[in-house]
């Protein structure tokens, strides 16, 4: 019997060892799974949560935008949505407590890196016609940062060539004041011939009056040489640092032409020696006139006085000698003329060229309107705006597939200039583009700058064309009025190709507002204005243009081309702008800085012992979730 028992509490230790040791190990067990369950439970409540996502921006936007308008939905949400897995558990029995959302990462937050996250993943689906490869859109950027660096060095050449003609007016009037003088001069010596002293001192009084008017000139003539100096060599430093955005063909034509400018400053220093000599020779002249008028007086009183003294039979004084005595002095007076003339002879057609740049200048909106047009008086507020928090120095550079894929989504649901749809405020694309506080500015912003691309692009195109470029030179020679080469025809042929240009961009621009497509490299074949119409249109003030051109870029593509060339991180907010402006027309309280784009909450609960209930019976327990869109 004591054997016996003994074997019994042997086995019944042995038996307790094993199913204690079972039950360890189906807590352990069921304790790693409660923590999966809850994993499990807390990423299907997060998926809910983001579920909610704002239903009109995906119907118009395609974007999800998850909205915590009060900064607590998101934990309340989730704990709502998390319950019923609690109260379901069943052998994986755990209470959750509470909840903290641990990171919130808003639609407006890093840079725009999750709008663009956003408009990638729905764009990736999409289906594109005319969209460049990533050679292509490298072609395309290169050709316009080439059309953009031509047109700025054009338009400050531009403004040296109308400084430069300034200078030769400026010459036009000394050399007419010198002529006026010389023929006064004559007058005047004709008096003494006729011994007419009252005749003489008016017309040297009157030369001395001319004579006061050479300092001026010559004061004027140098500072606006000066001025043309000094800001040659800053567009010299401009166009040296730009060199390696332009092709080799461009390069050598553009230096060819732009020389021209250093060949004029150099053929002026030697005809500014003799103009600012003449100002030293005007006071010797005037000397000289003081003298002439003083001994003419004399010569007058003498005559007075023997007039007054003398008997009938006295033959008189020698007028010959006494006004003689005047011619004298009078001959000492030498006036120089200039050797260099100056080079304006048609100065009509100049500034018909002049008044073209001015009407782009005061007036381009007029110019390329098509007729019957009313522009949009919508008006924005920008004082709660997500581009507020924009800074330049946030975002990442984008690839340039990625901004391509982004301009074509801006295409696909902004609107712009030549949208049908009715709108408070309609040029969207022109919003992204300028970013100011109407339509009306917006699309003026907009135009001007695809005028700017168009003028770059059009005179890229004459500098490479032969036949323009001669036309160009024969309008230069006739205004200048010299054949052959010169320095300022040579400037003047310049100026004549950056306004034909433009005058091309004017017309260009008024096709695309008319619905019609523009070829975005010239050619011949597609090339409206001629020299003459250019002239026509300058006179009248109006250009006139119609019809499109095959395989060319619309209106809408050239704003895309816009924002292909802008900074992509500013886009994305203006972006952001535009989709808060238009979903608060249904929703007041509507803001883009409201709306998360990913989170990550932490919960924090209690689960409980099946097993070992004389200890402690629950046991803390937290988990971790995080979702994006």
């Amino acid at each position: 019997m004591h054997s016996n028992g003994h074997i019994t509490v042997f086995l019944s230790l042995i038996l307790l060892c094993i199913v204690s040791l079972m039950c360890g190990l189906l807590e352990s067990a069921r304790t790693a799974g409660t923590r999966w369950y809850l994993k499990i439970a807390a990423d299907s409540a997060m998926d809910s949560v983001f579920s909610r996502y704002h239903r009109e921006a995906w119907d118009k936007y395609r974007i999800f935008l998850l909205e915590d308008k009060s900064g607590d939905d998101l934990e309340q949400k989730w704990l709502e949505y998390i319950a019923p897995y609690m109260e379901h558990s069943g052998w994986y029995r755990v209470d959750i407590e509470g909840a903290n959302v641990l990171h919130r990462d808003l639609i407006t937050s890093a840079g725009g890196k999750y709008m663009k996250q956003e408009i990638l993943d729905y764009m990736k689906y999409g289906i594109f016609d005319h969209i460049p490869d990533e050679a292509g859109a490298v072609t395309m950027l290169a050709d316009l940062k080439e059309a953009a660096v031509v047109k700025d060095l054009s338009r400050s050449y531009g403004e040296h060539t109308k400084e430069a003609v300034r200078l030769e007016y400026v010459i036009e009037e000394i050399n007419s004041s010198l002529e006026k003088q010389k023929y006064i001069w004559i007058e005047a010596n004709t008096c003494l011939s006729n011994y007419d002293g009252q005749g003489f001192i008016r017309k040297a009084v009157e030369l001395e009056i001319e004579t006061d008017r050479i300092p001026a000139l010559v004061k004027s003539y140098g500072n606006i040489a000066d001025e043309l100096y000094a800001q040659l060599q800053l567009t010299k430093s401009k166009r040296t640092e730009a060199m390696d955005q332009l092709s080799d063909p461009i390069q050598i034509t553009l230096n060819s032409d732009t020389d021209w400018y250093d060949s004029y400053v150099r053929q002026d220093g030697e005809r500014r020696k003799q103009v600012e000599a003449l100002a030293g020779e005007s006071i010797d002249i005037k000397n000289k006139i003081e003298r002439s008028k003083d001994r003419a007086l004399e010569v007058a009183q003498i005559i007075d006085d023997w007039e007054s003294s003398s008997d009938d039979d006295d033959d008189g004084p020698d007028l010959s000698e006494l006004w003689g005595s005047v011619r004298d002095i009078w001959c000492e007076i030498h006036i120089s003329l200039l050797s260099y003339t100056n080079g304006v002879k048609d100065p009509q057609k100049e500034k018909i060229l002049e008044k073209v740049e001015s009407l782009v200048r005061n007036g381009l909106m007029s110019l390329v309107l098509p007729e019957g047009t009313q522009v949009s008086k919508g008006q924005l507020d920008l004082n709660s705006f997500p581009s507020l928090i924009y800074s330049e120095e946030q975002g990442e550079i984008d690839g340039l597939i990625d901004r391509i894929l982004f301009e074509e989504y801006c295409g696909r649901f902004l609107t712009s200039f030549l949208s049908e749809e009715d709108k408070a405020v309609k040029y969207e694309l022109e919003y992204l583009i300028g970013g100011l506080n109407s339509d009306e500015k917006n699309f003026s912003q907009a135009i001007t700058d695809v005028l700017a691309i168009r003028e770059g692009l059009n005179l890229v195109h004459i500098l490479t064309d032969q036949e323009k470029r001669k036309e160009a030179e024969a309008l230069a020679g006739v205004i200048t009025g010299v054949t052959g080469t010169a320095p300022l025809t040579g400037l003047v042929a310049f100026f004549v190709m950056s306004i034909w240009a433009m005058g091309e961009a004017i017309m260009d621009v008024r096709r695309l507002l008319q619905g019609e497509k523009v070829a975005f490299i010239k050619s011949k074949d597609n090339w409206r204005i001629s020299l003459q119409g250019l002239l026509d249109s300058g006179s009248s003030g109006s250009f006139e243009g119609e019809g499109s051109d095959n395989n060319g870029v619309s209106y809408t593509g050239y704003l895309k081309l816009l924002l292909f060339l802008s900074h992509s991180t500013r886009q994305y907010y203006r972006l952001m702008d535009v989709i808060q402006m238009n979903l608060r027309t249904t929703d007041t309280e509507f803001r883009m800085t409201h709306c998360v784009y990913g989170a990550e909450i932490q919960g924090k609960g209690r689960g409980q012992h099946f097993f070992f209930g004389v200890l402690e019976p629950v046991y803390p327990i937290e988990v971790r979730t995080e979702k994006a869109y």
